[in-house]
């Protein structure tokens, strides 16, 4: 067997599994839900559960009707107020992920009114709501309001863990990625160190989650002009993505266009053209055109910039393409 067919044995099988386990999960949780409920009806738990599913593959056009058919039926049913709250949290993250900041920004801070009301102010909870709001922020380029934000969810974990604790890496990241957006390149970094000291101890050098935080510091590497450095880590989130989602798949296009801006850097254009265009067509076949759009933007301003990729272009593509993941 060739290594390249080996490759896709592998990114299959990984496919195969993450659909069987998913697929096992949600009819334990259909069966243990609410075992009363005529099986056609299902409960805002399941359609948000179905409605992760998809997400968690990047299918958010899959997701969105579940999602917001969960919301509906749980103001129809005047559910409790955390099952509102977590459904509007999910739909927050979803519109993030389409690029539909301003709805991801209605439904996020109506989320975390309702957080606040269920538990306290300071709740750990209301830190990981807070964080996403901070991202969104952060996306919208709404700078003051989004440090502001990401301070004050960081702020509330350390009331209840410690400096070292993994819970905190996400925020770390979260912080670093504004920094990044602002152009503020060697703080960033300071930030990623902290966070990736963290997720080594406590993920491992071979997990997911630590591919994909080294391929946002292989963007930061990139934009600092840090070519090889860049691209060393950049080749190792490749080879953990692809091994997971697929060679095809789009939640891996800023990983591919990091690499393709490298390439691009370092004159051999032939091969950053290839990036470019994989990165373009798996982001179109997922069918989200908002996003696409945008990529091609970022796409013209880096062949623009054949000299260099160490100026900010348009900021982080990156930030532009990411579920927080």
């Amino acid at each position: 067997m060739t290594y390249r067919n080996e490759k896709y044995r592998i990114a299959h099988y990984h496919k195969n599994r993450f659909l069987v386990l998913t697929f096992i999960i949600l009819l334990i949780g259909i069966a243990w839900g609410e075992p009363q409920q005529v099986k056609k009806d299902l409960s805002c738990k399941t359609l948000r559960a179905m409605a992760r599913v998809y997400m968690a593959y990047g299918e958010y056009t899959k997701a969105q009707p579940l999602a917001e058919q969960a919301l509906t039926l749980a103001q129809k049913r005047s559910e409790s107020d955390s099952e509102l709250a977590m459904c509007l949290i999910d739909l927050a993250t979803l519109y993030k992920n389409q690029n539909k900041l301003v709805d991801a920004e209605k439904m996020c801070e109506m989320g975390l009114k309702l957080q606040e009301k269920i538990f306290y102010k300071n709740h750990p909870y209301v830190a990981y709501t807070l964080r996403t709001l901070g991202s969104i922020y952060t996306e919208q380029g709404n700078y003051i309001k989004a440090i502001n934000t990401l301070e004050k969810a960081m702020a509330i974990m350390l009331e209840s863990h410690t400096k070292n604790d993994k819970a905190l890496a996400p925020f770390w990241v979260d912080i670093a990625a504004f920094l990044v957006a602002k152009g503020d390149y060697k703080e960033a970094e300071g930030y990623y160190n902290k966070a990736m000291a963290l997720i080594n101890i406590s993920y491992g050098s071979d997990h997911l989650y630590t591919a994909n935080v080294l391929g946002s510091v292989a963007s930061l590497y990139a934009l600092q002009g840090r070519h090889d450095e860049a691209e060393e880590l950049i080749d190792r989130t490749i080879a953990k993505q692809e091994s997971i989602y697929g060679p095809e798949h789009h939640l891996v296009a800023p990983s591919w266009l990091t690499k393709a801006r490298i390439c691009h850097a370092k004159g051999n254009y032939a091969n950053s053209e290839k990036l470019f265009e994989k990165a373009l067509n798996s982001v179109r076949k997922s069918g989200n055109m908002a996003l696409f759009t945008k990529l091609e933007q970022r796409v013209e301003e880096i062949r623009e910039n054949k000299q260099s990729i160490s100026r900010p272009v348009a900021i982080a593509v990156d930030k532009d393409l990411k579920t927080t993941r």
